[in-house]
């Protein structure tokens, strides 16, 4: 529904992938050449071909160009967004673009494109590789062309036009909406008060308390207009319950959160709209299909669909596993569907090359052995457990664990707000921060914890990380491991010594498996995949009228936008400025490291990326290899293989020695003077606006958009709006808006799953 912001194709992120390549084992044309074989026969969104891979390439007409006026790059820089917000030019190809008008119908957002305002776009279509899938970006710019630069202004633009400026530019925007949305935070429980005092109005005089709630600047959840729940017919007996009508409702966005909301919706008797701009359902959760005609396909893997390519075992490469003590609300999703889990033995396996602090560490095995950086980080091991009780005992504090009341709750992810939660300083305070009060060295941070996380939040700037959510990740992947949450011994299959975490499961299908969740999900909704919302319109009698790209709409009660933050703005240009500041405020990864890569992904079958001295044993046993290094400039790099080979159990690959299955690793930034043979490149992914830090300004922005949730009958889901980046919040963020709308929630003899379904929307304010 938003825009897709994960490339498919690989020219876009080219530079990236060559550079990964040694020059004198390969000439650039084989390179290239072995990369467009790759893509026709997989991508990152599981499809058995892509398109060919191109560059954004803009046509015009000679004589167009002849007449366009010579521009200074100088001019291009002052109309940047910030201080002159009057015009807004980029540049590309040396040629010059007015791109004011067109800011408030980026797919992307505005902020967004802001961001690009007076610099080359050269380095944002490198990193957003969806602007290289279609001709649409092309088609857009080509008639805003209003002059050209000089090759030698064309040249210091692509220079100047870096990652950092990128950065640089878009921390301005963010330190705007930051002051704002301070401001709204700091008035929060003002307004909740407030909200409180007119829904008790409300229950005794209703006019009364419609009157009010719609002089307000804030939604009072049932009593603004657009914000109370829809009835719907009676299916069983064909009696409307309150109205004579079927509520109607759009969903843009084809994830987790959407496709939950849209399945709840649907269940309850809704007629629902489903939106996608891309060619597939699933959002964050990606496939690809792995070769295995060399081999031969496990016994166990499933049938391949009818899409799928043959002799192959499609995983799912995003999200991998999930804790179901956590995820109690999509293990509830899974049992509904009829959706087969497995165990998934997850295994960290990270090793230190940074000179003075050499050494390895298995994540789920405890010992201190020799060359193991728990001895080289003794001293900080044991001020993280200090840190991560005290976060523990604070909470639990805070959450009232002590009452006899919560004795028999079992752990979950979403009641640190509960009792006075909401007053713990925690949920604001780092993690970093207290680990460092007490001590903790930024070296242990930078070469322990950032990288043996990284590979699960894909994201390599972790010290905002709120603390009260560290006991959290620790029982589900542990840094501390005990009993309760790893195993090891000896396996017949993987030698005497193995490890694994034990809280996690994946879908006994894999990579089908995920598939056939979307499937069911959607079964009954009116698809439009591959239709991208421009706009949607408040009409006269507070119904919405959503328009497609391609002229087309759809008239409904309410509207759940279920995409990333920044792409909402311009699809709803009715938004409020309340509205605008809070959808302004989100961080994501990309926000921070654009060209990292831990934004670009390669799959590939080259085992020789992982250190030769531990290739097999981590070939065969650990689900992630994780290397950090000093690079020539200084600082640190962390290098993330993805091990598919051990995370693909259902299927049977799992079990497979190393010699009956190809290797299936996904690469994110190697090292400095590693290579990958490019005849065993098998496709790319792009994780571009997929994941939101952990950040108390996005705690911030998740709070303060229960003042807006509901108004004029529009909603919003996704991991944005959830405190955290999970596969379950997200679901459970599209039932809750459901449930506002009208829908029953829909495992009612679940105790434990409804606990956390009124926890988060609590959490929401709806």
């Amino acid at each position: 529904g938003g825009p897709s912001e994960e490339g498919t194709t690989l020219e876009g992120i080219q530079s990236y992938v060559l550079s990964l390549f040694e020059s004198d084992e390969a000439s650039k044309e084989e390179v290239e050449k072995a990369i467009e074989d790759a893509v026709d026969g997989g991508d990152a969104d599981g499809a058995n071909a892509s398109e060919e891979p191109k560059r954004v390439t803009i046509v015009h007409d000679p004589e167009l160009l002849e007449d366009l006026p010579v521009m200074s790059f100088g001019e291009v820089q002052k109309h940047n967004g910030l201080k002159n917000k009057d015009r807004l030019l980029v540049s590309y190809d040396g040629i010059v673009y007015d791109v004011t008008e067109f800011a408030a119908s980026h797919p992307g957002g505005k902020d967004l494109l802001l961001t690009a305002a007076g610099m080359d776009l050269e380095h944002f279509f490198s990193n957003y590789t969806v602007h290289s899938q279609t001709e649409k970006a092309a088609g857009w710019l080509a008639p805003l062309a209003v002059g050209k630069l000089t090759p030698e202004d064309a040249a210091r633009a692509r220079e100047l036009s870096t990652p950092g400026a990128h950065i640089a530019k878009r921390g301005e925007l963010l330190r705007s909406a930051r002051r704002r949305v301070i401001l709204v935070a700091a008035t929060l429980p003002a307004w909740m008060t407030v909200r409180s005092f007119v829904r008790v109005v409300g229950w005794f005089v209703p006019s009364l308390g419609r009157l009010l709630a719609w002089a307000l600047p804030v939604t009072v959840p049932g009593l603004t207009p657009g914000s109370e729940p829809l009835t719907r017919k009676n299916k069983k007996t064909g009696n409307a319950q309150d109205v004579e009508f079927e509520g109607t409702v759009a969903v843009i966005g084809g994830g987790i959160a959407g496709c939950g909301a849209a399945w709840a919706l649907k269940k309850s008797g809704y007629r629902v709209t489903l939106f996608e701009a891309r060619e597939n359902l699933g959002g964050n959760a990606r496939t690809f299909e792995w070769d295995f005609s060399e081999y031969g396909v496990p016994k166990e893997a499933p049938a391949p669909e009818e899409e799928q390519m043959p002799d192959s075992v499609r995983s799912c490469v995003s999200v991998t596993a999930w804790p179901a003590m956590f995820y109690k609300n999509y293990t509830c999703l899974l049992d509904n569907l009829g959706i087969e889990t497995v165990h998934q033995p997850l295994s960290w396996f990270l090793n230190s090359k940074v000179p003075g602090k050499e050494g390895t560490l298995w994540g789920a095995d405890p010992e201190r052995y020799e060359g193991s950086l728990r001895n080289v980080f003794a001293r900080d091991f044991s001020r993280y457990d200090k840190v991560v009780r005290f976060s523990r005992a604070v909470t639990d504090t805070f959450t009232l664990k002590f009452m006899p009341w919560r004795w028999n709750d079992t752990p979950s992810m979403y009641d640190t707000h509960t009792g006075l939660g909401l007053l713990n300083p925690l949920t604001v305070v780092p993690l970093y921060s207290l680990f460092k009060a007490i001590g903790g060295t930024d070296q242990w941070w930078d070469i322990i914890f950032t990288p043996y996380y990284t590979a699960s939040f894909l994201v390599d700037e972790l010290r905002p990380f709120p603390a009260v959510f560290g006991p959290l990740i620790e029982a589900q992947i542990p840094l501390l491991p005990n009993d309760s949450n790893t195993w090891k011994g000896s396996s017949s299959r993987r030698g005497e010594t193995d490890c694994n975490i034990t809280t996690c499961v994946t879908w006994k299908d894999a990579g089908n498996g995920i598939r056939e969740v979307f499937r069911k999900l959607t079964s009954g909704v009116d698809l439009r995949i591959g239709t991208r919302v421009r706009s949607v319109e408040i009409l006269p009698d507070g119904r919405k009228r959503v328009h497609d790209e391609n002229d087309g709409y759809v008239d409904v009660d309410r509207v759940v936008f279920a995409c990333p933050a920044n792409a909402v703005g311009n699809m709803y240009p009715a938004h409020s400025k309340l509205t605008e500041t809070i959808l302004s405020t989100p961080v994501y990864a990309d926000d921070h490291h654009p060209h990292s890569g831990h934004m670009h992904a390669v799959m590939h079958s080259d085992g020789s990326v992982i250190q030769e001295d531990v290739r097999d044993e981590c070939l065969k046993r650990a689900s992630n290899y994780v290397e950090v290094t000093r690079l020539s400039d200084g600082t640190l790099n962390i290098e993330n293989q993805y091990n598919f080979g051990v995370q693909t159990p259902g299927p049977g690959v799992y079990d497979l020695p190393l010699d009956k299955k190809p290797v299936m690793l996904i690469s994110h930034a190697l090292g400095e003077g590693k290579s990958i043979d490019p005849s065993l490149v098998r496709g790319t992914g792009n994780h571009a606006r997929a994941h939101p830090l952990y950040s108390g300004w996005n705690v911030m922005a998740q709070l303060s958009l229960r003042l807006v949730q509901g108004r004029d009958g529009v909603y919003y889901c996704s991991n944005w709006t959830t405190p955290g980046n999970c596969h379950d919040m997200s679901l459970l963020s599209g039932l809750v808006c459901a449930h506002a709308i009208g829908a029953e929630y829909p495992f009612p003899e679940e105790r434990e799953a409804r606990k956390d379904f009124n926890r988060l929307r609590d959490l929401m304010g709806i």
